[in-house]
Protein backbone atom coordinates (compact mmCIF):
# COMPACT_ATOMS: atom_id res chain seq x y z
CA UNK A 1 0.00 0.00 0.00
CA UNK A 2 1.06 3.54 -0.68
CA UNK A 3 0.19 6.22 1.84
CA UNK A 4 -0.09 9.96 1.66
CA UNK A 5 2.52 12.15 3.27
CA UNK A 6 1.29 14.70 5.79
CA UNK A 7 4.73 16.24 6.11
CA UNK A 8 3.65 19.57 4.65
CA UNK A 9 0.93 20.07 7.26
CA UNK A 10 2.27 21.86 10.36
CA UNK A 11 -0.70 20.95 12.50
CA UNK A 12 -0.35 17.30 11.60
CA UNK A 13 3.31 17.38 12.57
CA UNK A 14 2.29 18.57 16.00
CA UNK A 15 -0.26 15.77 16.24
CA UNK A 16 2.41 13.34 15.12
CA UNK A 17 4.70 14.53 17.84
CA UNK A 18 2.02 13.90 20.44
CA UNK A 19 1.42 10.40 19.10
CA UNK A 20 5.11 9.58 19.06
CA UNK A 21 5.56 10.69 22.61
CA UNK A 22 2.58 8.69 23.80
CA UNK A 23 3.42 5.46 21.99
CA UNK A 24 7.13 4.96 21.50
CA UNK A 25 6.40 1.35 20.80
CA UNK A 26 4.66 2.15 17.53
CA UNK A 27 6.95 1.99 14.53
CA UNK A 28 5.23 4.86 12.71
CA UNK A 29 7.14 7.73 11.15
CA UNK A 30 4.52 10.41 11.59
CA UNK A 31 4.98 12.98 8.91
CA UNK A 32 4.54 10.19 6.40
CA UNK A 33 1.56 8.75 8.25
CA UNK A 34 -1.24 7.56 6.04
CA UNK A 35 -4.38 9.59 5.82
CA UNK A 36 -4.53 10.44 2.19
CA UNK A 37 -4.74 7.37 0.09
CA UNK A 38 -3.73 3.70 0.12
CA UNK A 39 -3.44 2.40 -3.40
CA UNK A 40 -4.44 -1.24 -3.09
CA UNK A 41 -2.18 -3.29 -5.32
CA UNK A 42 -4.05 -6.73 -5.13
CA UNK A 43 -1.63 -9.77 -4.90
CA UNK A 44 -1.15 -9.70 -8.43
CA UNK A 45 -0.48 -11.91 -11.50
CA UNK A 46 1.16 -12.29 -14.99
CA UNK A 47 1.98 -14.99 -17.85
CA UNK A 48 4.71 -16.36 -20.35
CA UNK A 49 6.68 -19.06 -22.41
CA UNK A 50 9.37 -19.69 -25.06
CA UNK A 51 10.58 -22.07 -27.72
CA UNK A 52 14.20 -21.40 -28.56
CA UNK A 53 17.06 -19.91 -26.60
CA UNK A 54 17.47 -16.72 -28.62
CA UNK A 55 15.26 -13.75 -27.66
CA UNK A 56 14.86 -12.54 -31.25
CA UNK A 57 13.30 -15.90 -32.11
CA UNK A 58 10.77 -15.44 -29.33
CA UNK A 59 9.91 -11.97 -30.56
CA UNK A 60 9.26 -13.31 -34.06
CA UNK A 61 7.11 -16.08 -32.66
CA UNK A 62 5.07 -13.67 -30.60
CA UNK A 63 4.51 -11.50 -33.64
CA UNK A 64 3.24 -14.39 -35.75
CA UNK A 65 1.52 -16.74 -33.33
CA UNK A 66 -1.51 -14.55 -32.60
CA UNK A 67 -3.38 -17.56 -31.29
CA UNK A 68 -1.05 -17.34 -28.28
CA UNK A 69 -3.03 -14.45 -26.84
CA UNK A 70 -1.31 -14.37 -23.46
CA UNK A 71 2.13 -14.56 -25.05
CA UNK A 72 1.32 -11.54 -27.21
CA UNK A 73 -0.10 -9.65 -24.23
CA UNK A 74 2.99 -10.34 -22.15
CA UNK A 75 5.23 -8.93 -24.86
CA UNK A 76 3.03 -5.84 -25.14
CA UNK A 77 3.02 -5.50 -21.36
CA UNK A 78 6.83 -5.65 -21.15
CA UNK A 79 7.09 -3.01 -23.89
CA UNK A 80 4.77 -0.71 -21.93
CA UNK A 81 7.06 -1.15 -18.90
CA UNK A 82 10.27 -0.19 -20.71
CA UNK A 83 10.86 2.84 -18.45
CA UNK A 84 11.33 0.34 -15.62
CA UNK A 85 13.61 -2.19 -17.29
CA UNK A 86 14.87 -3.76 -20.51
CA UNK A 87 12.10 -5.64 -22.42
CA UNK A 88 14.65 -7.52 -24.59
CA UNK A 89 16.50 -8.77 -21.52
CA UNK A 90 13.20 -9.80 -19.89
CA UNK A 91 12.19 -11.71 -23.01
CA UNK A 92 15.57 -13.42 -23.11
CA UNK A 93 15.06 -14.62 -19.54
CA UNK A 94 11.60 -15.92 -20.38
CA UNK A 95 12.80 -17.52 -23.60
CA UNK A 96 15.45 -19.45 -21.65
CA UNK A 97 12.91 -20.62 -19.06
CA UNK A 98 10.33 -21.71 -21.59
CA UNK A 99 12.96 -23.64 -23.48
CA UNK A 100 13.67 -25.53 -20.23
CA UNK A 101 9.95 -26.11 -19.67
CA UNK A 102 9.43 -27.48 -23.16
CA UNK A 103 12.28 -29.93 -22.67
CA UNK A 104 10.53 -31.32 -19.59
CA UNK A 105 6.85 -31.22 -20.59
CA UNK A 106 5.51 -32.91 -23.70
CA UNK A 107 2.69 -30.85 -25.29
CA UNK A 108 -0.64 -32.65 -25.45
CA UNK A 109 -3.92 -32.09 -27.22
CA UNK A 110 -5.72 -33.19 -24.04
CA UNK A 111 -4.68 -33.68 -20.41
CA UNK A 112 -6.22 -35.72 -17.64
CA UNK A 113 -5.89 -34.37 -14.11
CA UNK A 114 -2.81 -36.38 -13.21
CA UNK A 115 -1.02 -35.26 -16.39
CA UNK A 116 -2.05 -31.64 -15.85
CA UNK A 117 -0.77 -31.54 -12.27
CA UNK A 118 2.49 -33.17 -13.36
CA UNK A 119 2.94 -30.48 -16.04
CA UNK A 120 2.14 -27.69 -13.58
CA UNK A 121 4.66 -29.02 -11.07
CA UNK A 122 7.32 -29.23 -13.77
CA UNK A 123 6.64 -25.58 -14.72
CA UNK A 124 7.05 -24.62 -11.07
CA UNK A 125 10.28 -26.59 -10.80
CA UNK A 126 11.83 -24.70 -13.72
CA UNK A 127 10.72 -21.33 -12.31
CA UNK A 128 12.15 -22.05 -8.88
CA UNK A 129 15.29 -24.00 -9.83
CA UNK A 130 16.35 -22.32 -13.07
CA UNK A 131 14.58 -18.98 -12.71
CA UNK A 132 15.30 -18.63 -8.96
CA UNK A 133 11.79 -17.19 -8.55
CA UNK A 134 10.47 -16.45 -5.11
CA UNK A 135 7.02 -15.18 -4.23
CA UNK A 136 7.01 -11.60 -3.02
CA UNK A 137 4.99 -8.51 -3.75
CA UNK A 138 6.06 -6.37 -6.66
CA UNK A 139 4.32 -4.09 -9.16
CA UNK A 140 5.73 -5.04 -12.55
CA UNK A 141 6.84 -8.21 -14.29
CA UNK A 142 9.81 -6.46 -15.90
CA UNK A 143 11.13 -5.63 -12.44
CA UNK A 144 10.42 -9.11 -11.10
CA UNK A 145 12.51 -10.67 -13.87
CA UNK A 146 15.61 -8.80 -12.78
CA UNK A 147 18.01 -10.80 -10.60
CA UNK A 148 18.61 -9.36 -7.17
CA UNK A 149 21.94 -9.35 -5.33
CA UNK A 150 21.20 -12.77 -3.82
CA UNK A 151 20.42 -14.20 -7.26
CA UNK A 152 16.68 -14.39 -6.56
CA UNK A 153 13.88 -13.02 -8.70
CA UNK A 154 10.85 -11.78 -6.78
CA UNK A 155 7.47 -12.07 -8.46
CA UNK A 156 3.93 -11.85 -7.16
CA UNK A 157 0.74 -13.75 -7.90
CA UNK A 158 -0.03 -12.02 -11.18
CA UNK A 159 3.53 -12.59 -12.43
CA UNK A 160 3.28 -16.27 -11.57
CA UNK A 161 -0.14 -16.56 -13.19
CA UNK A 162 1.05 -14.80 -16.34
CA UNK A 163 4.01 -17.11 -16.77
CA UNK A 164 1.85 -20.19 -16.27
CA UNK A 165 -0.72 -18.89 -18.77
CA UNK A 166 1.94 -18.23 -21.38
CA UNK A 167 3.49 -21.67 -20.81
CA UNK A 168 0.10 -23.34 -20.87
CA UNK A 169 -0.58 -21.99 -24.36
CA UNK A 170 2.59 -23.62 -25.65
CA UNK A 171 1.89 -26.93 -23.95
CA UNK A 172 -1.79 -27.23 -24.86
CA UNK A 173 -2.72 -26.88 -21.18
CA UNK A 174 -5.97 -24.92 -20.75
CA UNK A 175 -5.49 -22.37 -17.96
CA UNK A 176 -7.64 -19.39 -16.99
CA UNK A 177 -6.84 -16.51 -14.60
CA UNK A 178 -9.12 -16.27 -11.56
CA UNK A 179 -9.59 -13.16 -9.42
CA UNK A 180 -10.57 -12.77 -5.80
CA UNK A 181 -10.01 -9.50 -3.89
CA UNK A 182 -6.26 -8.92 -3.52
CA UNK A 183 -5.22 -12.10 -5.29
CA UNK A 184 -5.07 -13.89 -8.65
CA UNK A 185 -4.62 -17.60 -9.24
CA UNK A 186 -5.53 -20.14 -11.95
CA UNK A 187 -8.18 -22.58 -13.04
CA UNK A 188 -7.09 -25.60 -15.05
CA UNK A 189 -9.86 -26.74 -17.39
CA UNK A 190 -9.71 -30.40 -18.44
CA UNK A 191 -13.06 -30.59 -20.28
CA UNK A 192 -16.52 -29.01 -20.23
CA UNK A 193 -17.30 -30.57 -16.87
CA UNK A 194 -13.96 -30.93 -15.09
CA UNK A 195 -11.60 -28.29 -13.73
CA UNK A 196 -9.56 -27.51 -10.63
CA UNK A 197 -7.93 -24.48 -9.01
CA UNK A 198 -4.16 -24.12 -8.98
CA UNK A 199 -2.25 -21.76 -6.67
CA UNK A 200 0.90 -20.87 -8.66
CA UNK A 201 2.73 -19.15 -5.80
CA UNK A 202 2.97 -22.41 -3.84
CA UNK A 203 2.48 -24.86 -6.74
CA UNK A 204 -0.50 -26.69 -5.31
CA UNK A 205 -4.08 -27.57 -6.12
CA UNK A 206 -6.41 -25.62 -3.84
CA UNK A 207 -10.09 -25.81 -2.97
CA UNK A 208 -11.98 -22.52 -3.19
CA UNK A 209 -12.53 -22.73 0.55
CA UNK A 210 -8.82 -22.03 1.00
CA UNK A 211 -9.21 -18.62 -0.64
CA UNK A 212 -12.40 -17.83 1.24
CA UNK A 213 -10.62 -18.47 4.54
CA UNK A 214 -7.31 -16.83 3.57
CA UNK A 215 -8.86 -13.66 2.15
CA UNK A 216 -12.06 -13.56 4.21
CA UNK A 217 -14.29 -13.32 1.13
CA UNK A 218 -17.83 -12.44 2.24
CA UNK A 219 -19.50 -12.30 -1.19
CA UNK A 220 -19.77 -15.84 -2.53
CA UNK A 221 -21.81 -14.74 -5.54
CA UNK A 222 -19.17 -12.41 -6.98
CA UNK A 223 -16.01 -14.39 -6.24
CA UNK A 224 -14.09 -16.23 -7.44
CA UNK A 225 -14.28 -14.52 -10.83
CA UNK A 226 -12.79 -16.13 -13.92
CA UNK A 227 -11.19 -13.31 -15.91
CA UNK A 228 -11.36 -12.89 -19.63
CA UNK A 229 -8.42 -11.61 -21.63
CA UNK A 230 -9.37 -7.92 -21.25
CA UNK A 231 -9.98 -8.15 -17.53
CA UNK A 232 -6.62 -9.81 -17.00
CA UNK A 233 -4.89 -7.18 -19.12
CA UNK A 234 -6.54 -4.51 -16.96
CA UNK A 235 -4.59 -5.82 -13.97
CA UNK A 236 -1.31 -5.10 -15.74
CA UNK A 237 -2.33 -1.55 -16.62
CA UNK A 238 -3.47 -0.97 -13.05
CA UNK A 239 -0.14 -2.18 -11.68
CA UNK A 240 1.71 0.01 -14.17
CA UNK A 241 -0.26 2.95 -12.83
CA UNK A 242 0.89 2.09 -9.31
CA UNK A 243 4.51 2.01 -10.47
CA UNK A 244 4.10 5.50 -11.94
CA UNK A 245 2.44 6.64 -8.72
CA UNK A 246 5.56 5.66 -6.82
CA UNK A 247 7.56 7.79 -9.26
CA UNK A 248 5.23 10.74 -8.68
CA UNK A 249 3.87 10.91 -12.23
CA UNK A 250 0.17 11.21 -11.45
CA UNK A 251 -0.81 12.00 -15.04
CA UNK A 252 0.44 8.55 -16.04
CA UNK A 253 -1.37 6.99 -13.08
CA UNK A 254 -4.57 8.51 -14.42
CA UNK A 255 -3.76 7.36 -17.97
CA UNK A 256 -3.15 3.71 -17.04
CA UNK A 257 -5.95 3.52 -14.48
CA UNK A 258 -8.38 4.79 -17.12
CA UNK A 259 -7.05 2.23 -19.61
CA UNK A 260 -7.66 -0.49 -17.03
CA UNK A 261 -11.21 0.78 -16.47
CA UNK A 262 -11.94 0.78 -20.21
CA UNK A 263 -10.93 -2.88 -20.32
CA UNK A 264 -12.79 -3.75 -17.10
CA UNK A 265 -15.46 -1.18 -16.11
CA UNK A 266 -16.09 -3.04 -12.84
CA UNK A 267 -12.48 -2.99 -11.64
CA UNK A 268 -12.75 -1.40 -8.19
CA UNK A 269 -8.98 -1.19 -7.61
CA UNK A 270 -8.49 0.87 -10.78
CA UNK A 271 -11.16 3.35 -9.65
CA UNK A 272 -9.50 3.62 -6.23
CA UNK A 273 -6.10 4.28 -7.81
CA UNK A 274 -7.59 6.80 -10.22
CA UNK A 275 -9.02 8.63 -7.22
CA UNK A 276 -5.65 8.56 -5.48
CA UNK A 277 -3.98 10.23 -8.46
CA UNK A 278 -6.66 12.92 -8.68
CA UNK A 279 -6.29 13.53 -4.93
CA UNK A 280 -2.56 14.09 -5.41
CA UNK A 281 -3.40 16.70 -8.03
CA UNK A 282 -5.80 18.43 -5.62
CA UNK A 283 -8.99 17.35 -7.42
CA UNK A 284 -10.78 16.17 -4.30
CA UNK A 285 -14.31 16.16 -5.76
CA UNK A 286 -13.18 13.91 -8.62
CA UNK A 287 -11.22 11.72 -6.20
CA UNK A 288 -14.27 11.31 -3.97
CA UNK A 289 -16.39 10.17 -6.92
CA UNK A 290 -13.75 7.62 -7.89
CA UNK A 291 -13.56 6.21 -4.37
CA UNK A 292 -17.35 6.01 -4.12
CA UNK A 293 -17.46 4.20 -7.45
CA UNK A 294 -14.91 1.71 -6.10
CA UNK A 295 -17.04 1.02 -3.01
CA UNK A 296 -20.21 0.69 -5.10
CA UNK A 297 -18.48 -2.03 -7.14
CA UNK A 298 -16.95 -3.68 -4.07
CA UNK A 299 -18.82 -2.77 -0.85
CA UNK A 300 -16.10 -4.54 1.14
CA UNK A 301 -13.22 -2.44 -0.17
CA UNK A 302 -11.58 -1.16 3.02
CA UNK A 303 -8.86 0.91 1.32
CA UNK A 304 -11.40 2.90 -0.69
CA UNK A 305 -13.44 3.67 2.44
CA UNK A 306 -10.24 4.83 4.13
CA UNK A 307 -9.53 7.10 1.18
CA UNK A 308 -13.02 8.57 1.41
CA UNK A 309 -12.22 9.29 5.05
CA UNK A 310 -8.99 11.03 4.07
CA UNK A 311 -10.89 13.16 1.57
CA UNK A 312 -13.43 14.15 4.22
CA UNK A 313 -10.51 15.03 6.48
CA UNK A 314 -8.97 17.29 3.86
CA UNK A 315 -12.35 18.94 3.30
CA UNK A 316 -12.67 19.60 7.05
CA UNK A 317 -15.39 17.05 7.89
CA UNK A 318 -13.60 15.31 10.74
CA UNK A 319 -16.49 13.31 12.16
CA UNK A 320 -17.35 11.92 8.72
CA UNK A 321 -13.69 11.05 8.25
CA UNK A 322 -13.67 9.04 11.49
CA UNK A 323 -16.83 7.20 10.42
CA UNK A 324 -15.14 6.15 7.18
CA UNK A 325 -12.00 4.97 8.96
CA UNK A 326 -14.19 2.94 11.32
CA UNK A 327 -15.95 1.40 8.33
CA UNK A 328 -12.57 0.47 6.83
CA UNK A 329 -11.52 -1.13 10.13
CA UNK A 330 -14.81 -3.03 10.34
CA UNK A 331 -14.17 -4.47 6.87
CA UNK A 332 -10.49 -5.17 7.54
CA UNK A 333 -9.61 -5.40 11.26
CA UNK A 334 -5.90 -5.68 10.33
CA UNK A 335 -5.85 -2.39 8.39
CA UNK A 336 -3.30 -0.56 10.55
CA UNK A 337 -3.26 2.58 8.38
CA UNK A 338 -6.97 3.12 8.96
CA UNK A 339 -6.33 2.97 12.72
CA UNK A 340 -3.50 5.50 12.40
CA UNK A 341 -5.68 7.83 10.33
CA UNK A 342 -8.43 7.56 12.90
CA UNK A 343 -6.08 8.40 15.77
CA UNK A 344 -4.74 11.49 14.00
CA UNK A 345 -8.20 12.81 13.19
CA UNK A 346 -9.51 12.14 16.70
CA UNK A 347 -6.63 14.11 18.21
CA UNK A 348 -7.23 17.00 15.83
CA UNK A 349 -10.91 16.87 16.76
CA UNK A 350 -10.05 17.25 20.43
CA UNK A 351 -10.75 13.60 21.36
CA UNK A 352 -7.31 12.83 22.69
CA UNK A 353 -8.29 10.24 25.30
CA UNK A 354 -10.37 8.33 22.78
CA UNK A 355 -7.48 8.43 20.33
CA UNK A 356 -4.98 7.13 22.86
CA UNK A 357 -7.14 4.09 23.55
CA UNK A 358 -6.17 2.76 20.11
CA UNK A 359 -2.40 3.15 20.51
CA UNK A 360 -1.65 -0.34 21.84
CA UNK A 361 -4.03 -1.85 19.31
CA UNK A 362 -2.11 -0.22 16.46
CA UNK A 363 1.14 -1.59 17.85
CA UNK A 364 -0.23 -5.11 18.03
CA UNK A 365 -1.72 -4.98 14.53
CA UNK A 366 1.49 -3.65 13.01
CA UNK A 367 3.46 -6.42 14.68
CA UNK A 368 1.06 -9.11 13.41
CA UNK A 369 1.19 -7.64 9.91
CA UNK A 370 4.99 -7.55 9.99
CA UNK A 371 5.12 -11.21 11.07
CA UNK A 372 2.67 -12.15 8.31
CA UNK A 373 4.74 -10.36 5.65
CA UNK A 374 7.91 -12.11 6.79
CA UNK A 375 6.17 -15.47 6.52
Amino acid sequence: MTNLSFSSNRKTKEVAGILHAIAKVIAVVIGVVSAELAIAVFLSPQPLHAEESRPQKLVKQLETLHQNKYGVKVRESLESQKEFGNPASALQTLDHLFGKIEMKVRPRAKYNKEEAIEALLLIDGVLKEDGKFEYRRNNLLIEGLKKQENGKRFIDCDDYSSIYLFAGERLGLSLEPVYVPKHVFLRCVLDDYTSFYWEPTIASEMDIGYYRDMLNMPDKKSYPKVLDEKEFEAIHFCNLGVAWYEKGDYAKVIEYSERAIRLDPKYAVAFNNLGAAHAKQGNLDVAMECYKKATSINPNYAAAFSNIGVTFYRLGFLEKAVECFEKAIELDPHFDRAYENKVIVLIENGERNRALSFVNEIRDIKQRNANHNRN
